[in-house]
């Protein structure tokens, strides 16, 4: 056996299997969200929640900034940090 013959038998694939590992890789690569995307998804998450509170939306940009402080600024810990901020739901 010489090198020609090791080249030979490379393995091929298919085009389902290239697919699935383009699709694969495209997952892995997905992107982390940026403040930015965080502080727009505050934004709607305060303007569908703020009536619950009682509270209108100039308190919106100081509940961002303890958001921001005590680590709780994505979308799965808004509720979280509305609660350690001291609002309580009035309804």
């Amino acid at each position: 056996m010489n090198k020609n013959d090791k080249k030979e038998e490379s393995v091929e694939m298919s085009i389902e299997e290239a697919r699935a590992l383009r699709a694969a890789n495209h997952a892995s690569r997905q992107k982390e969200p940026t403040e930015k995307d965080n502080r727009e998804a505050f934004r709607i998450f305060w303007a569908q929640e703020k009536a619950k509170y009682g509270k209108g939306k100039e308190l919106e940009p100081i509940l961002w900034l303890h958001l921001k402080a005590i680590g709780m600024d994505s979308p799965e810990k808004f509720t979280s940090g509305l609660k350690n901020f001291g609002l309580k739901e009035v309804r």
